[in-house]
């Protein structure tokens, strides 16, 4: 916290630059420039509708949907890689803000139930390794979006990783959902009976993790209504 207000003591003499393009950010930025941010690869509205067959392989009936941002390539890849591997917490705020939050109020419209925030968790041992849950910060920089566009939004751990697994990345789309079972586990954490809960992640390939999450929040808020989101979608 402390290293995080001083860097802002400090661009006056090491500028920051964005991430992407390399330009010298002004004070009003962090990480990535206004330009970069507008030109990212954002997944249209035909293209989200598609992504929705994940919702209708849960194993519940409960109203669920699923919508990713970003298509994960060209600097979307830079973007997270960064936030997983480099340390970069604020971008992942900076993200969460720009792309998932209005997901999130474009979900609401014409809602009135209330509403809570959760990410998708990682075991205690990579938490440690990166220092912060790489989701976490995309789910926080969400719910400040949401607050500030005036809709009262909490943010609730729902979700412990209770084993560590080897990376989804070395599985293919059957194994992914195999692999998820048993390591996902519900908290205690309170939320109100009928909740809207949106469930954030980083990135997705199959959904078999976010899929995972839904029927773990469900079976413990059986009254909820799960919305899963996503950074990026590799398609």
């Amino acid at each position: 916290m402390f290293s995080r207000g001083l860097s802002f003591l400090t661009r006056a003499v090491f500028p920051q630059r964005c991430l992407q393009c390399n330009v010298v950010l002004s004070v009003l930025e962090q990480s990535l420039c206004q330009f970069c941010l507008c030109s990212a690869p954002q997944i249209d509205s035909i293209a989200a509708q598609r992504t929705n067959v994940l919702s209708s392989t849960l194993p519940t009936a409960k109203p669920t949907s699923f919508r990713s941002a970003l298509y994960f390539t060209g600097p979307v890849e830079i973007y997270c890689y960064s936030l997983k591997y480099g340390g970069n917490y604020t971008l992942g705020l900076i993200l969460g803000k720009y792309f998932l939050s209005p997901l999130i109020l474009k979900t609401l419209e014409g809602q009135r139930r209330p509403v809570v925030v959760t990410a998708m968790p990682v075991h205690l041992l990579r938490r440690f390794k990166r220092g912060y849950n790489q989701s976490e910060a995309l789910a926080r920089g969400a719910l400040q979006g949401v607050r500030e566009a005036g809709i009262d939004v909490h943010y609730r751990t729902l979700l412990k990783k209770t084993a560590h697994r080897k990376s989804q990345i070395h599985f293919d789309p059957f194994h992914r959902w195999s692999n998820t079972k048993g390591a996902l586990q519900a908290t205690k954490k309170r939320v109100p009976k009928d909740a809207l809960i949106f469930i954030i992640d980083d990135t997705v390939t199959t959904g078999s993790s976010l899929m995972r999450a839904a029927e773990v929040v469900l079976q413990a808020h059986p009254k909820s209504e799960v919305h899963l989101l996503a950074l990026a979608q590799e398609l």
